[in-house]
């Protein structure tokens, strides 16, 4: 399902140690990975030796060694003098880039209004997939840790649904990237329906049971067609909280989410769910795009 990877990194967000793991990248499915990193030419200001050193320091940072590189696997170092979201989102063209794989400090919405985000501007002009992953996580790991993490980036998907919009379309992105089972490294999807307890008595919940209970029936036996296990949830609470919860409590390795609303100004007063997910979910949290991009 996601071939071509682009790495888009700063250099002190983890993601450079990935390029030590590219075995563990094409057991996950990856083709093509490209290493990138951009920094505005008027960071430096009219220092061009500084630049250049710091250019330099980015070179040796995301060296791969070509003998390392796996059969069948094509892995490149881009680096550029450039704004960081425009580089990224051309890159993305350019390269017929399938997934961004990025890293994000967790972030409250005020911090990302008061002083901006790169990852949280090309969330809303990109027209694929960005998995996002916590810096914290990539330097805590131990070498292990991170090859099994890497082979199995995609094997575990959790996949909250209320069949609003939203989720509809995160469903048919799915279900178009597993129906090739030689062409995808999912093995299997969870299904999570959080009935938000906000304002609601226990009969208002209590009605949406039904409902839930038949959408997830249809949806796990249509993924069970197409070769993956399949399990569904449903839940009652806070649905970030509980979306996590579920994460937590089965070998999820990501929680995918798809918003056209994320870091839009309405967010101040009306936090989307995707987008409290993409800023406070310690899990690997992938991203699809909304639908007329």
């Amino acid at each position: 399902m996601f071939k071509n990877i682009l790495i888009p990194t700063d250099l002190h967000d983890g993601l450079p140690k990935l390029t030590h793991y590219l075995e563990a990248l094409k057991t996950a499915g990856a083709r093509k990975l490209i290493f990138f990193h951009a920094r505005p030419i008027d960071e430096d200001g009219d220092k061009p030796r500084l630049r250049e050193k710091k250019l330099q320091q980015a070179r040796e940072l995301l060296k791969i060694d070509a003998a390392k590189v796996p059969a069948d696997l094509k892995a490149e170092v881009i680096i550029e003098n450039r704004r960081p979201a425009d580089a990224i989102l051309d890159t993305v063209e350019k390269h017929q880039i399938d997934l961004v794989l990025a890293s994000r400090p967790i972030r409250n919405l005020l911090d990302e209004k008061l002083f901006g985000s790169t990852t949280i501007e090309v969330l809303q002009r990109i027209k694929v997939p960005v998995m996002i992953m916590r810096p914290q996580v990539l330097w805590v790991m131990t070498t292990a840790e991170l090859n099994l993490r890497c082979q199995n980036l995609f094997r575990h998907l959790l996949v909250p649904y209320d069949h609003s919009p939203s989720a509809q379309h995160l469903v048919q992105k799915l279900r178009e990237g597993v129906q090739k089972r030689d062409q995808t490294s999912i093995a299997a999807l969870t299904f999570c329906w959080i009935i938000s307890d906000a304002g609601k008595g226990e009969l208002g919940v209590g009605e949406q049971r039904p409902k839930a209970e038949k959408f997830l029936a249809e949806l796990k036996q249509e993924f069970t067609g197409y070769g993956l296990n399949v399990e569904t949830e449903i839940r009652f609470g806070s649905p970030v909280v509980e979306a996590q919860l579920a994460a937590h409590n089965r070998d999820i390795y990501g929680i995918a989410v798809s918003s056209g609303s994320v870091g839009k100004i309405w967010e101040l007063s009306i936090p989307s769910f995707a987008g409290e997910i993409i800023r406070r979910c310690v899990f690997p949290v992938i991203y699809f795009p909304p639908a007329g991009r």
